[in-house]
């Protein structure tokens, strides 16, 4: 099992019914195959909120959602980075929705909207090495020319090995202003 450890509370964009059967079929087949850790298909809206009472991220988090209205997320290509937590991923297409839905939540944290935010699906967390990255992708490219709906915010706890997260709330967008 690779040990790589998160921080804080993380905001996710997470499949419907529909892709994430699919979405995490693959990558639970993945962590098999290649012994990583599974996770459960997400888009991280953002990450690593620390310093906050569990009720006030939830409080803050419902307030966020109630502004956002439902989007599609469009998985483009795959690519595998040098960092455990992006080692093979799925890019999303950077779009005005979810561009505006990462700044409101940046904004509901008080946070800028982060320059290097980039917006993915995760297939693999650990570290392989490039030439199995470059294969994976290739491979994966076809399963992974998903678009799915994402209508809710989803709120994790993050904290520390991946087996130890679970989801300590989620909201329904229901689009009332904002993005």
């Amino acid at each position: 099992m690779d040990t790589g450890r998160a921080r804080g509370v993380s905001l996710w964009l997470m499949p419907g019914e529909a892709a994430r059967p699919r979405l995490a079929a693959l990558i639970e087949g993945l962590a098999a195959r290649l012994g990583t850790d599974p996770f459960p298909p997400h888009v991280t809206l953002l990450p690593g909120i620390e310093g906050l009472a569990p009720n006030a991220v939830l409080a803050a988090a419902r307030s966020l959602a109630a502004g956002l209205r439902p989007l599609t997320v469009r998985l483009v290509s795959v690519e595998g980075r040098d960092e455990h937590f992006c080692c093979l991923i799925a890019l999303a297409a950077f779009d005005e929705p979810l561009r505006a839905a990462h700044a409101a939540a940046a904004r509901a944290f008080g946070r800028e909207p982060d320059a290097a935010f980039l917006p993915h699906l995760s297939l693999v967390y650990g570290s392989l090495t490039p030439e199995t990255k470059q294969t994976l992708a290739t491979d994966l490219a076809p399963a992974t020319a998903v678009a799915f709906d994402a209508a809710r915010l989803h709120v994790w706890r993050t904290d520390g090995p991946v087996e130890d997260w679970s989801e300590i709330g989620s909201f329904p967008f229901e689009g009332r202003g904002g993005p």
